[in-house]
C-alpha cells in the first residue's frame, strides 16, 4: 500500500528453484568470513555493510522475491561502492568457488578445533568455567558474534548454560510450587533456566496454608535456600503486587497448604509479604542469591501505608537486595528484567557497548553518524538471540523441552545499553542528569534501539525489551560510568530527583527499565526521605523499577 515503508523480502529463490526464508544474517556471516580471509576480521563492518545491502535490496525488489544470484550480485556491487573493494572481491570469489563445487574457506573452517589456553596454576573452577564459555561461543553462536564479543561491542550472557534459557518464572509449564513444593519445583526449573528463577506472589501461596504464619514462612525460606544452593541459581521474589498472579484464584492442593481456595484477606497477604521480606533479607540467610522486588501501587502511598513504605526504604538503605517496582494502571506487571506475566522467560541478555561503538571508524565524534551505526549494533544483538533460540530448538534427547508450553516462543531478548551516560557525556559534554541537550541525546539513543528491536524483532517473532541487570554490571567489579549497564544515569553528584527525572524519560520511551538511585557515601538519608523519593517517583515520573545504591556511581 502506498505510503508504507519498504520491508526486506520474506523469501528468496534458490538456484534449484526452491524457496527459503530470506536471512540477512547469512550475508553478514559471509562478509565476516571474507574479512577473515583478508586477515582483517570485522564483525561490525560486516553487519553494517549487510544493512546497506538490505536497504538497496528493498528498493530494487520492490516487494518481489529475489534470487540468491541477484542478492549475491547486489552484495558485491554495494560493498564495492561503500568503499570495500577487496572485501567485495573476496566475497565474489567465495561465490565462484561455490559455483565450481568447492567449499569456501568459511565452510572449511567451520569445524576447526578450538584450543583453550590457561595458566598452569589457574584454579580448576576457573578453567572449567572458561572451557564452558568457549564451548558456548563456538557452538551456539556464529563466529562473527564471538568476534563482536571479543572486540568489546557485545557482551553475551548465559555462556555458562548453553542448553537453557537465561531465566524464567517458577510456574506452569515448568513446575507448580503449589503441587510440587519449592524444592522440587526449583529442581525442575533448573532444567529450563540456567541462572535465574522468578517467583510471582508467594504470599498468595502461603495464605492458603493452615500452618502458623511464622512456621510456613520459615519452611518456605528453608526450601528456597536449599534449592537455590543446590541448583546454583538466583531468585527474584516478587511481593506486594497490586494484582494477584493468575494462579492465585485457582490453587490446587499441594504439600504447603490444605485445600482452601477462598480469597485471603488483604491484611493477611500484607502480613505474609512483610514476614517473607524479613525472613528472606536476614543477614547471611541467602547471600546474593535472592532479590526482592517490592511492588508499589496507589494503595502503598495512602497515609495509612506510610509505616510499611518506610520499613522497606530502611531495608534498601541497609544495602539489602531490594528493588522497588511501580505497578501502574494499564501497564505490564514486571517481575524481573525482561520478565512479565505475558513473557515468563528471558532467552538471553546482550549488552551493547555504546562507548566502543563511538570508537568505530567513521563516527569521528559525530552524533548523527553514531546514531546511524547504532541500528547495526542492535541487529548484532538480535542475531545472537535468534541463534540461541534456534540452537535450543535443535536440542533433543534427555533434556527438558524448553519448547514445551510455548515457553521458548514467549522468551524475551533483553538488550542492555552499556555506558549510556558515558557516551552521552562524550558527545554532549554532560551526562544524562546535566541538562536538556544531554538527556535529549540519551532519549534518541534509546528510541533508536527500541525502534530497531521492535521492527526487526517482530519480523523474526522475537520479543525484545531494553533493560539492564539489577546491579548495573555485566562483568566483575564495580561498574564505572563507561561500564554501567541499563537505562539509568550514573552520577552520584546529581540530586536524587534529577537522577529519577532523567531515568524516567528513558523508561517512558523503552516502556520499562531499571534506574539506579545513587546516594553518595557520607550522611545517610533517613528512610522517610527515601520514601518521599518513591512517592515523587510514583506521582511525577514514568519510572518502572528503582534500586538504591549507596556510594559509587561517581564518573571515572
Amino acid at each position: 500500500m502506498e505510503g508504507n515503508p519498504p520491508t526486506p523480502p520474506s523469501w528468496v529463490h534458490k538456484r534449484d528453484g526452491r524457496q527459503e526464508p530470506f536471512d540477512a544474517d547469512k550475508i553478514s556471516r559471509a562478509l565476516f568470513a571474507a574479512s577473515e580471509s583478508l586477515k582483517r576480521p570485522d564483525a561490525f563492518l560486516a553487519r553494517e555493510l549487510t544493512d546497506g545491502v538490505v536497504h538497496f535490496l528493498m528498493e530494487e525488489t520492490d516487494g518481489a522475491t529475489p534470487t540468491t544470484i541477484q542478492i549475491a550480485e547486489l552484495v558485491v556491487k554495494v560493498v564495492r561502492e561503500l568503499g570495500q573493494p577487496a572485501l567485495a572481491a573476496t566475497f565474489a570469489e567465495y561465490g565462484a568457488r561455490r559455483d565450481r563445487g568447492k567449499p569456501s574457506p568459511a565452510a572449511v573452517s567451520a569445524d576447526k578445533e578450538v584450543v583453550l589456553r590457561f595458566a598452569a596454576g589457574a584454579p580448576l573452577e576457573k578453567v572449567l568455567a572458561a572451557c564452558v564459555h568457549s564451548y558456548t561461543l563456538q557452538t551456539v553462536f556464529a563466529r562473527d558474534l564471538a568476534a563482536a564479543q571479543g572486540d568489546g561491542l557485545l557482551t553475551l550472557t548465559g555462556l555458562e548454560a548453553p542448553y537453557e534459557l537465561l531465566g524464567c518464572v517458577l510456574g506452569p509449564p515448568i513446575a507448580s510450587v503449589a503441587e510440587d513444593g519449592v524444592f522440587a519445583a526449583l529442581e525442575k526449573a533448573r532444567g529450563f533456566a540456567g541462572g535465574l528463577v522468578v517467583l510471582d506472589g508467594p504470599e498468595h501461596l502461603l495464605a492458603h496454608s493452615a500452618k502458623a504464619e511464622n512456621e510456613k514462612v520459615r519452611e518456605f525460606s528453608r526450601e528456597l535456600a536449599l534449592g537455590l544452593r543446590l541448583t546454583g541459581m538466583r531468585a527474584v521474589v516478587n511481593l506486594n503486587c497490586a494484582a494477584p498472579p493468575s494462579w492465585a484464584g485457582d490453587l490446587a492442593e499441594g504439600p504447603l497448604f490444605a485445600g482452601q481456595i477462598d480469597s485471603p484477606a488483604p491484611g493477611k497477604l500484607a502480613s505474609l509479604a512483610d514476614e517473607l521480606t524479613r525472613e528472606l533479607l536476614r543477614p547471611k540467610a541467602f547471600g546474593d542469591r535472592v532479590r526482592i522486588d517490592w511492588h508499589l501501587s496507589e494503595r502503598d502511598f495512602a497515609p495509612g501505608a506510610a509505616q510499611r513504605l518506610t520499613a522497606m526504604a530502611e531495608f534498601a538503605l541497609d544495602k539489602a537486595a531490594v528493588c522497588f517496582v511501580f505497578d501502574r494502571p494499564r501497564r505490564p506487571v514486571w517481575l524481573a528484567e525482561g520478565v512479565d506475566r505475558q513473557y515468563p522467560a528471558v532467552l538471553l541478555t546482550v549488552g551493547v557497548h555504546l562507548p566502543r561503538l563511538a570508537e568505530q571508524p567513521g563516527v569521528d565524534g559525530d552524533a548523527t553518524r553514531f546514531l546511524k551505526k547504532l541500528g547495526s549494533l542492535a541487529r548484532l544483538a538480535l542475531s545472537a538471540a535468534v541463534q540461541k533460540r534456534e540452537f535450543l530448538r535443535r536440542q533433543q534427547g534427555g533434556r527438558p523441552p524448553v519448547t514445551s508450553g510455548f515457553l521458548l516462543d514467549r522468551a524475551r531478548l533483553v538488550v542492555a545499553p552499556v555506558g549510556l551516560d558515558a557516551v552521552v557525556t562524550a558527545f554532549t559534554g554532560g551526562g544524562l542528569c546535566s541538562g536538556k541537550e544531554s538527556l535529549d541525546f540519551g532519549k534518541q539513543i534509546v528510541q533508536t534501539l527500541r525502534d530497531v528491536l521492535r521492527q526487526d524483532g517482530g519480523a523474526c517473532r522475537l520479543g525484545t525489551c531494553l533493560d539492564g541487570p539489577d546491579d548495573f554490571r555485566l562483568g566483575d567489579g564495580t561498574p564505572t560510568i563507561g561500564q554501567a549497564a541499563g537505562l539509568t544515569g550514573w552520577d552520584a553528584t546529581a540530586p536524587p530527583k534529577h537522577q529519577l527525572r532523567a531515568a524516567s524519560a528513558l523508561h517512558a520511551i523503552a516502556e520499562g527499565g531499571t534506574a539506579a538511585l545513587i546516594l553518595p557515601e557520607g550522611a545517610r538519608p533517613t528512610a522517610e526521605t527515601v520514601a518521599d523519593y518513591l512517592r515523587s517517583a510514583w506521582k511525577q515520573t514514568d519510572l518502572n523499577r528503582i534500586r538504591l545504591l549507596r556510594g559509587g556511581g561517581t564518573p571515572q
